[in-house]
C-alpha cells in the first residue's frame, strides 16, 4: 500500500433546494461575485434567473461571462479574469457542468497574476492565491466539483492539458440532482461513461489498497446499474441523484487511497481526440478505453477478473475468459447506453490516422504506470476503429 494523506477542504451541500442556501456560504466571502456560465442552457432552466434573484435577495452584486464551450478554451478563461478584474470580484460562482467549473477555477488563478492562464497548465506557473470557488452543478460527470483539477485546451496549438493545485478546490459546491434531468440522454450517458473511466483510471494505478479496489468497483457497478436506470426512467430524482453522488466520488480523492494517482493514458488519448475533432470527452472516453484495456489485457489479467466478478458477477474460473468478458461487457454497457465505443460512430474515419497519432506524439500521451511507445499509440488507435 502506498502511502497517502486524504483532505477535502470542499464543503457539499447535496438535495433538492440546496441553491436557496447559497447567500449562507457566499455573504461571509465579499459583497461582488462573478457568474461564469455555458452557453445559455441554466438561463432556458430557469437556474440563471433564480440565482440572480437569490443573489439580489443577499446584496451580492454580480456580473456574468457567458459561452464556455462543452471542450474548453484557456482565451475564455482569460477573458472571465479581465471581467473579473475589471469588477473587482471578491468570488467566482461556476453554474454547469465540468467546462464551466473547471474555466472557473482557471480563472480564480489568473485573477491574480497578469500573464496568460495557459501558463499554469504549461507548468510555466504555479498560483499562490486564489479567487474563492463556488458551484452550482448541472451535469453529473467529471467530478471537478469536489476536487482541485481543471482541463482547458489550447485549439490552435492542438494541446488540452490537466492542472491540479490545492487552491482549486471549491469553497462549496451544491449540487441539485434535479437540474440534472433537463441534461440531454446522450450527455447523460457521456456522464456515466466518463465517470467510469475516472474510476478505471485510479485503479490501474499502482499501489495494493483492497477496501480501495473494493470501493472503485463498487463505483462501477452502481454507476452500470443507473447508467441503465437513467435510459428508462430520466426524470426519477433517486436515480439522477444516485449518479450525481457516483460521479463526485469517482474523482473526489476516495479511490486513490493507498494507491498512486493512477494511469491516466486514456484521458491524453482522449484529449488529443477532442482537441483535434471537438467530440464531448465522455463519448471520447467510451471509445478509448476499451481499446487500451484490449491493448494491455494480458499484463491487466489479474485486475480485469477482479472487475469482472465485482462489477458483472462473471467468475468463469478461466482468467483470460473472465478478462476478455469484462471488456467485452464494458463495451455491450456503453451500446447500450448510447455511447459510442468506435471512433467511426463519431465520424473519425481511417483517413485522420496521421493526423491523430501526430497529436498523440506532440502531447506525449502516456501512462504513469504503463509506459506507452509511439508504436503503443499506434496499436491501441487500431483498436479504436
Amino acid at each position: 500500500m502506498e502511502n497517502f494523506t486524504r483532505f477535502n477542504p470542499t464543503k457539499l451541500i447535496f438535495g433538492k433546494g440546496v441553491v436557496d442556501h447559497i447567500c449562507d456560504e457566499v455573504s461571509p466571502v465579499g459583497k461582488r461575485a462573478i457568474i461564469v456560465i455555458g452557453k445559455g442552457s441554466v438561463k432556458a432552466s430557469g437556474l440563471y434567473a433564480r440565482l440572480v434573484s437569490l443573489l439580489n435577495m443577499c446584496s451580492i452584486e454580480h456580473v456574468t461571462y457567458e459561452g464556455i464551450k462543452s471542450n474548453p478554451i484557456y482565451q475564455d478563461a482569460d477573458n472571465a479574469v479581465q471581467l473579473a478584474k475589471d469588477f473587482g470580484a471578491d468570488m467566482i460562482i461556476a453554474v454547469g457542468g465540468g467546462s464551466v467549473i473547471d474555466t472557473a477555477k482557471a480563472v480564480a488563478m489568473g485573477y491574480y497574476v497578469e500573464h496568460s492562464v495557459w501558463d499554469f497548465y504549461l507548468q510555466k506557473a504555479k498560483p499562490v492565491k486564489a479567487l474563492p470557488v463556488f458551484t452550482i452543478l448541472t451535469l453529473a460527470a467529471t467530478g471537478t466539483e469536489m476536487n482541485p483539477f481543471t482541463v482547458l485546451q489550447d485549439t490552435e496549438n492542438g494541446s488540452k492539458r490537466g492542472y491540479g493545485h490545492p487552491l482549486l478546490h471549491p469553497k462549496a459546491s451544491f449540487l441539485d440532482p434535479t437540474f440534472t434531468t433537463t441534461v440531454p440522454a446522450n450527455y447523460t450517458a457521456y456522464g456515466v461513461s466518463d465517470l467510469i473511466a475516472h474510476c478505471l483510471e485510479q485503479f490501474f494505478g499502482s499501489g495494493n489498497s483492497p477496501l480501495t479496489d473494493l470501493h472503485t468497483a463498487a463505483v462501477i457497478k452502481l454507476a452500470v446499474e443507473y447508467g441503465f436506470k437513467v435510459k428508462e426512467q430520466a426524470n426519477d430524482y433517486d436515480t439522477r441523484a444516485n449518479i450525481m453522488w457516483l460521479a463526485t466520488n469517482a474523482l473526489n480523492g476516495s479511490l486513490t487511497a493507498g494507491k498512486n494517482s493512477g494511469d491516466w493514458a486514456c484521458h491524453g488519448f482522449e484529449h488529443s481526440l477532442s482537441v483535434l475533432f471537438d467530440i464531448p470527452h465522455g463519448a471520447g472516453l467510451s471509445i478509448v478505453f476499451p481499446a487500451w484495456l484490449k491493448y494491455h489485457q494480458k499484463q491487466l489479467q489479474q485486475k480485469l477478473c477482479f472487475l469482472a466478478k465485482q462489477v458483472f458477477e462473471i467468475e468463469t474460473g478461466k482468467p483470460e475468459q473472465d478478462a476478455s468478458a469484462f471488456i467485452d461487457r464494458l463495451e455491450l454497457f456503453f451500446q447500450e447506453i448510447n455511447t459510442p465505443i468506435r471512433l467511426s460512430q463519431v465520424n473519425i474515419l481511417p483517413s485522420s490516422k496521421a493526423e491523430i497519432l501526430a497529436n498523440f506524439k506532440l502531447n506525449k500521451v502516456n501512462g504513469q504506470v504503463y509506459k506507452l511507445t509511439e508504436q503503443d499509440h499506434e496499436a491501441i488507435l487500431d483498436f479504436m476503429w
